[in-house]
C-alpha cells in the first residue's frame, strides 16, 4: 500500500491506508500492547536489520530527528468521556472539550515537556517544537549524541537499493525520562535528501469512455458472450457529485477544516489545485484556503525505490486534496507532511507508521482540523507496539474533541493474493476511525448511478488475439475483513453478521469497511497535477486514478459538508452511522446497497476493457489491452446489508449529511 496503495492505476506505487487504536469504552476490550519493557527499553529495530550485519556504521556526525511521544494523564477517564461523547444515546453526546480543557485535564503537563526539553538540551539536542497538545516533543542531534542519550548505536542497513538507519541494540530510556515517555519515534529510517524533478506523467491510453459504457471493445474479442466497455477515462468530479447526490446539498463545505495527512510534499500543489478546479467546473482556492505545514526540504526528495516513493507521494497529496475540494469545494484543507511514508509490509521490509503517526499527531494536536483523511496505512492488521500505543493516544484525543478521523482500508482486498493469508489493514481497524472502503461505479451519460459492487480486479491479458485466463492475475480491491487486533466494538453488534465478525474461528473483532465509495481504478476519477513527460518538460496534466485513496478523502468531503451544516463537529461518527442503520428503512435511507456480481463458475461476469500505453508517458507508444474482472471477493462476501466488502454501503449524500448533522 504505498503503505496501501492508491495508485494511478497499475502505474503510481502503492500508498494507503489503515489507522490505528480503539476507544476502550467503546471499542469492547482491545488494549495496545505496552510499549516500554524492564529497565525502559524500547523495541525499535524494525524486522529488516534483526539478524542482519549492517552495510555500514551511521557516520557520528549525521543527523538524526526524533520525537518523544509523552504519557497522557487520567486516561481512564478519557476513555470514558471519549465513548460518552460519542454515543447518540449518551446524555453527553457531543459535548466535545476545546483544545484548552483538553489540554487542562488531560494532557503532559507543562512542567513535564519542560522536563522532557532540559534533558534532550543537556544531551546535546536541538528541541524543534512541541505539538500544542504537549504529547510530542520533536528534536535532532548528531547520530552520536542520539546513540550516548538512548544507550545504542546505529547501523546503515540496505532496503531496497537504499541505505536506512536502524539501531543496534534496543535503545533504553534515560531514568528521566521513564516515568515521562510512551515511546520514542524516529530511531529507526532515515532517507537522504536531494534535488527531483516532479513525478513521470502518466497518461490514459486511448479508446476509453467519457461515461460507463460509451464505448464498446467492438474489435476485441467478447466475453461471456458480450461485448464489453472500454474503460472510463477518469470520472470528473461533477460526474462523482451527480452519482452520489453531492449535486443536491446545500452545504458547500464552508465554516469547516480539513486536515490531510500524507508524506512528502507537492512544490506546486496550489497551482495544480486551481488548474484542475477550473477544468473541473468547480470554484478556484480562496486566500488562505489551503495551507500547508511542511517541514523543510522534504519537497526534493529523489525518487530512489518503492519503499520511500516521494514522487509517488506527490500524487497522493493532489488526489486528497483533490477529492476533498471536489466535494467540499468551500472548505479549508490543511496539508500535514510526515518526513517519510512507509507501510507495514512495504515488501518483506516491514517497518512502522512512526513518520506519518506524528503528523497525524500535529493535526490533531493543532486543534484546528474538523476531520482527518488519511490515505495511507499498512498491509495487515499487527501494528508495532510503539504505534499501536502513539495512535490510541492520537485517536481518544480526537474523539474527545469532536475530530472525526477517516482512514481507507487498502488497495489489496482480503491481502491473500497480496501476501498469502487473509488480513485486514490497519489502522483503518481501529474502532476509533472511520474506514472507508471502495467499490466499482457505474455513472451514466446524465451522471446517474447505474449500478455499484465491490471493488476486486482481475487482469487478463489480451495475447495472441484472445483473453488469456490462463494468465489472469489480481489488481487491486478494496480492503476488508475482521480484525484479530481489536475488539468488535458494540456499535457493530446486531448490524455485523456474526459470521463475518468471527470469521476463521477468531473472537468476535472489529470489521470493516464501514462505508465505501467508488475506488477501482478502470471507474477512478480524474486528478491533475505538475508531471515530468517525456519530451522532458514539466507541466500539469490529467490522468485516472484509483484505490481506497479516492474514496477516503471523498468520504471526508461529504463529512465537512455535515459539519458546516451543523455548525459544530461531529466527533467519531461510525456510533451514529450504526445506529441508524440498525433497521433495513433506515440503513437505505442513509446508503445504497452496492450489489454482489452475478457470477459463473465462480468468476466475475462483470468486466471492462482497459488499454493502457507501453510507456507510460508516451501516447506515440503501441498499446496493449487488458480484460479487467470486475466484483471478485476471494473471501470477503456480498450480502444485502452490511457486508464485509462495501460496509454499510455506498452514502446518499443528502441524506448522510442530515442524519449527521
Amino acid at each position: 500500500m504505498k503503505l496501501r496503495t492508491s495508485s494511478r492505476a497499475a502505474a503510481l506505487a502503492a500508498v494507503l491506508a489503515v489507522a490505528l487504536t480503539g476507544v476502550p469504552a467503546l471499542a469492547a476490550t482491545s488494549r495496545p500492547r505496552p510499549v516500554k519493557a524492564v529497565l525502559g527499553r524500547i523495541a525499535a529495530i524494525p524486522s529488516w536489520a534483526k539478524g542482519v550485519l549492517p552495510a555500514a556504521r551511521v557516520p557520528a556526525t549525521a543527523p538524526v530527528q526524533i520525537s518523544l511521544a509523552l504519557n497522557g494523564r487520567h486516561q481512564a477517564e478519557l476513555s470514558r468521556l471519549v465513548a460518552a461523547v460519542s454515543d447518540p444515546t449518551s446524555p453527553r453526546y457531543r459535548h466535545f472539550l476545546t483544545d484548552a480543557e483538553y489540554n487542562r485535564r488531560f494532557a503532559p503537563t507543562s512542567v513535564e515537556v519542560a522536563t522532557a526539553r532540559t534533558v534532550l538540551r543537556r544531551a546535546g539536542f536541538v528541541v524543534d517544537g512541541v505539538t500544542a497538545s504537549r504529547d510530542l516533543v520533536t528534536a535532532h542531534a548528531p547520530a552520536s549524541t542520539v546513540g550516548r542519550l538512548f544507550g545504542t548505536t546505529f547501523g546503515l542497513f540496505r532496503v531496497a537499493g537504499q541505505l536506512l538507519r536502524a539501531p543496534l541494540t534496543e535503545p533504553v530510556l534515560p531514568t528521566a525520562l521513564r516515568p515521562l515517555v510512551a515511546t520514542v519515534i524516529g530511531l529507526a529510517q532515515n532517507p537522504a535528501v536531494s534535488d527531483a524533478s516532479p513525478a513521470p506523467a502518466y497518461l490514459n491510453a486511448r479508446p476509453c469512455s467519457r461515461y460507463y459504457g460509451q464505448r464498446m471493445a467492438t474489435k476485441l474479442p467478447r466475453f461471456h458472450g458480450a461485448r464489453q466497455p472500454y474503460a472510463v477515462c477518469g470520472y470528473t468530479m461533477r460526474q462523482v457529485r451527480s452519482a452520489y447526490g453531492v449535486n443536491r446539498v446545500r452545504s458547500t463545505g464552508r465554516g469547516a477544516t480539513v486536515a490531510v495527512v500524507d508524506a512528502f510534499a507537492s512544490p506546486t500543489i496550489g497551482a495544480d489545485v486551481d488548474t484542475w478546479s477550473h477544468r473541473m467546473r468547480l470554484p478556484r482556492l480562496a486566500g488562505g484556503q489551503l495551507t500547508q505545514h511542511v517541514l523543510p526540504g522534504i519537497s526534493s526528495l529523489p525518487e530512489v525505490s518503492p519503499v520511500i516513493d516521494p514522487q509517488g507521494w506527490a500524487g497522493e497529496e493532489s488526489l486528497d486534496v483533490e477529492a476533498v475540494h471536489g466535494i467540499a469545494p468551500r472548505a479549508k484543507i490543511v496539508y500535514y507532511a510526515a518526513l517519510a511514508g512507509f507501510g507495514l509490509n512495504a515488501g518483506p521490509y516491514e517497518v512502522g507508521l512512526e513518520p506519518l503517526l506524528v503528523a497525524l499527531a500535529q493535526a490533531v494536536g493543532d486543534g484546528s482540523a474538523d476531520v482527518v483523511s488519511n490515505s495511507w496505512g499498512g498491509a495487515n492488521d499487527s501494528p508495532t507496539p510503539g504505534d499501536a500505543l502513539v495512535l490510541s493516544t492520537i485517536t481518544n484525543q480526537a474523539a474527545a474533541k469532536g475530530i472525526t478521523i477517516d482512514f481507507s482500508t487498502g488497495d489489496s482486498g482480503d491481502e491473500v493474493a497480496a501476501n498469502g493469508s487473509r488480513a485486514a489493514n490497519f489502522p483503518a481497524t481501529s474502532p476509533a476511525v472511520t474506514a472507508v472502503g471502495g467499490t466499482t461505479l457505474e455513472v451514466g451519460k446524465t451522471g446517474n448511478r447505474i449500478a455499484e459492487s465491490y471493488w476486486g480486479t482481475e487482469k487478463v491479458p489480451f495475447e495472441h488475439a484472445a483473453w488469456d485466463l490462463s494468465k489472469q492475475e489480481y489488481s487491486g480491491g478494496g480492503g476488508g475483513g475482521v480484525s484479530t487486533e481489536y475488539a468488535e466494538p458494540a456499535w457493530q453488534r446486531g448490524v455485523v453478521p456474526t459470521a463475518e465478525a468471527t470469521y476463521g474461528g477468531v473472537k468476535p473483532g472489529r470489521v470493516e469497511p464501514d462505508v465505501s465509495l467508488v475506488a477501482d481504478s478502470t471507474t477512478g476519477i480524474l486528478i491533475g497535477q505538475t508531471q515530468h513527460f517525456a519530451d522532458g518538460t514539466d507541466h500539469y496534466g490529467e490522468y485516472r486514478i484509483g484505490g481506497t485513496s479516492v474514496s477516503c478523502p471523498l468520504f471526508s468531503g461529504i463529512v465537512a459538508l455535515a459539519v458546516a451544516a451543523a455548525h459544530h463537529r461531529l466527533g467519531l461518527v461510525t456510533p451514529t452511522l450504526y445506529a441508524k442503520a440498525r433497521t433495513a428503512a433506515g440503513r437505505n435511507r442513509l446508503f445504497y446497497d452496492p450489489v454482489a456480481v452475478s457470477r459463473a463458475g465462480g468468476a466475475s461476469t462483470l468486466a471492462n476493457v482497459r488499454p493502457d500505453y507501453t510507456a507510460a508517458d508516451n501516447p506515440k507508444s503501441a498499446v496493449t489491452y487488458s480484460l479487467r474482472l470486475l466484483g471478485n471477493l476471494s473471501t470477503l462476501h456480498a450480502r444485502r446489508g452490511y457486508d464485509d466488502s462495501t460496509g454499510l454501503g455506498t452514502p446518499r449524500a443528502g441524506a448522510l449529511v442530515a442524519a449527521l448533522s
